[in-house]
């Protein structure tokens, strides 16, 4: 992504090549991902309980029911729920969540959906989670194709708190489902989620910069405070379900970039000569 660019010119992103790239950051372009608006279309989705649109965002309580059922969860549209679809490796920024998550779950009362594999510390950490809440979270953590299509269709919010995110593809498929993401400020997901401001009413998620539990923390009692409101919570879905990243745009920076490549090799020959 274009902030991913610009950050692995830096040494805490660079892995020993940051200088190389700053001498050659003429050449080094950033392009945000994309993803199929076909494929990932809440208005068409087989896997959805109920299809849905910007203009009939109330159907997607049904999902949210749903989502509650297969994770037998108690069935409270009032509940904001949380997603995680994620792989778990310490790329991903969970381990922000070890020392807060207990108190969040208390004190905020969400539920918490976790769809995953990966690492055993990870793997544990919601195992014992579930064990201890078992009315607030449950948790699937083996790979499934089908499951993140509800969790995107059903839960309210969607969390990505990466270390560093070259793109990503979960905030902008939750983006599409009208699922809010709360994300690390970082790469991809800088690129992809603008932070919601109450004063403006304008954002489409919830962003920290941080990347410190502490700074999460106030992220994620940011969305569920805003979540009981919930003219200014359809007012985000919508800004969200809206928001164009779609491969169009993708395409015209990649054909933009072949363009400046092929001005480059031209001039190069020509200099040969």
């Amino acid at each position: 992504s274009p902030t991913y660019a610009k950050e692995i010119m830096t040494k805490d992103f660079g892995e020993l090549l940051e200088d190389l790239l700053r001498e050659r950051r003429s050449r080094l372009y950033g392009v945000l991902n994309g993803i199929d608006y076909e494929d990932f279309n809440p208005q068409k989705d087989p896997h959805l309980s109920k299809q849905y649109s910007v203009k009939t965002l109330n159907n997607r309580a049904q999902n949210k029911e749903e989502l509650q059922a297969r994770f037998g969860l108690p069935k409270r549209e009032d509940v904001p729920v949380l997603g995680i679809v994620s792989r778990f490796v310490e790329q991903k920024g969970f381990d922000l969540l070890f020392p807060i998550i207990e108190p969040l779950l208390k004190e905020l009362g969400f539920q918490l959906v976790i769809l995953g594999s990966g690492e055993a510390k990870y793997m544990n950490f919601f195992k014992d989670l579930v064990e201890k809440y078992p009315k607030q979270v449950s948790a699937h953590l083996s790979f499934d194709s089908i499951l993140p299509r509800l969790i995107y269709g059903g839960a309210d919010m969607i969390l990505v708190p990466s270390r560093f995110e070259p793109c990503g593809l979960v905030q902008m498929e939750a983006l599409r489902y009208g699922a809010i993401p709360i994300v690390r400020k970082t790469g991809g997901l800088a690129d992809s989620v603008e932070d919601y401001d109450a004063r403006t009413g304008k954002g489409t998620g919830f962003t920290f910069s941080d990347f410190d539990s502490l700074s999460l923390v106030v992220a994620i009692t940011r969305a569920c405070e805003h979540f009981r409101n919930t003219p200014a919570w359809r007012a985000i879905q919508k800004r969200a379900m809206a928001k164009d990243l779609s491969w169009q745009n993708s395409a015209e920076e990649y054909a933009n970039i072949f363009d400046v490549a092929a001005d480059i090799h031209s001039r190069n020959q020509i200099d040969k000569k």
